[in-house]
């Protein structure tokens, strides 16, 4: 298997999945054998939001390295800043979305269940 490497300055950025914010992928599923999905680092700009939605057979977790939100879990809103890690497991709805007036940046990790 070979060594993959990467920097934010070398990733080309794309839209996310779900029509809003923006991500640059370091690790695809292709990529890997593993149960990775995914591993991106992303961004949203202030008002930027997702709609609820669930993955029945993905597992994701976001560690949010600045900017400020909200994710609503199931019935739980957590409030996000920089150093706070979110595991979200398969089936649960979930939304995220951005307050303040400076991006709210993220790493993320999708996992196959």
């Amino acid at each position: 298997m070979e060594i993959i490497t990467a920097t934010l300055q070398t990733l080309t950025g794309e839209v996310t999945a779900h029509r809003s914010g923006s991500k640059q992928v370091f690790l695809r599923q292709t990529d890997t054998p593993t149960s990775l999905t995914q591993v991106a680092h992303g961004s949203f700009r202030a008002a930027d939001y997702c709609e609820l939605h669930s993955h029945a057979t993905m597992e994701e977790v976001f560690f949010f390295l600045s900017g400020q939100g909200a994710y609503t879990v199931g019935s739980e809103t957590i409030p996000l800043e920089s150093g706070v890690f979110v595991r979200i497991p398969a089936g649960l709805p979930h939304r995220l979305e951005a307050h303040g007036t400076d991006p709210l940046t993220y790493v993320y990790f999708g996992v196959a269940t």
